[in-house]
């Protein structure tokens, strides 16, 4: 930022995109590492809940006791049919608040066991009461998930604190990611384009989110038809159309960086080390820095 900038003339400059992705990037280990956990999966199991059950319950337990449209909506990728099953299965096993509180424990006990080790108590609690400040207060119009989560009250122990906070500017950003793209394509084509984005195997990633290979092949010639993608790559203008995506997403977050107001080097510098023990030990899958998508 040039002198006498303020950062509300810097959004949409290519230091605030670049500014919030890595946000983004750094959050998400520490925040949807909860998917990945042992501890959350055992806790939902004891419930009688199998992982799709626990995972689509779990996440919307701070919605409360909703019908299954209600996380189709904000889930929003997944495939329908697989949400109404999952949910209306789920919901008969354990309620919202039991499942809350064994995602809370779930998230908890992996970070105590994956950034303990490194996590220094005053560097955690800056990174925490930091995150907290982007989103304390800030207008849930629009966003289902970081509104649900706004609505709980402070775990109370320093990791779960920092898990929170993550949370809260994960689903912020993933509610805004939403409205980005929802006009523009659907459920299944958002993840087909997204796999060739993120440079991984075309047709691979997408299956987690319940399609059938009839149904992905209908979504990816459907593509190929609107000339956004072609021989299991973007095209040019496929390129432009995920970069626009991106874009929107990071000008949805623009609260959220003038609440930051030159604090960003020093939160990143907080958050790396707890979010590259956690890609290491095993909690997340892939390094999120290495997912670029460009634009």
């Amino acid at each position: 930022m040039t002198e006498g900038n303020t950062m509300t003339e810097s959004i949409g400059s290519p230091e605030y995109h670049a500014t919030m992705r890595r946000l983004g990037k750094l959050v998400e280990p520490v925040a949807a590492g909860v998917y990945f956990a042992p501890e959350a999966h055992d806790a939902y199991a004891e419930h009688g809940l199998d992982f799709f059950e626990g995972y689509f319950c779990s996440r919307s337990a701070c919605l409360g006791d909703v019908p299954w449209t209600v996380v189709c909506s904000a889930f929003a990728a997944f495939k329908p049919a697989a949400v109404e099953a999952a949910v209306t299965s789920g919901k008969t096993k354990a309620d919202a608040r039991t499942l809350a509180a064994a995602r809370l424990a779930g998230a908890t006990a992996q970070l105590e066991r994956l950034v303990g080790p490194v996590a220094e108590a005053g560097k955690v609690a800056r990174a925490t009461e930091t995150l907290f400040e982007l989103t304390d207060g800030i207008d849930p119009s629009g966003r289902a998930l970081f509104a649900g989560l706004s609505s709980l009250p402070r775990p109370g122990t320093a990791l779960g604190d920092l898990w929170r906070a993550a949370d809260l500017v994960r689903e912020h950003r993933g509610d805004g990611h939403i409205a980005a793209w929802i006009g523009r394509t659907n459920s299944i084509e958002i993840t087909l384009l997204t796999e060739l984005a993120w440079g991984i195997p075309a047709k691979s990633y997408v299956f987690t989110r319940g399609w059938s290979a009839d149904e992905i092949d209908a979504a990816s010639e459907n593509l190929a038809r609107r000339g956004l993608i072609t021989e299991g790559a973007l095209t040019a203008s496929g390129r432009e159309l995920r970069g626009d995506i991106e874009r929107a997403t990071d000008l949805a977050e623009r609260e959220l960086y003038e609440r930051l107001d030159g604090r960003a080097d020093e939160l990143f510098e907080l958050l790396q080390p707890l979010s590259s023990a956690i890609v290491a030990g095993g909690g997340y899958p892939t390094d999120p820095s290495n997912l670029a998508i460009s634009g």
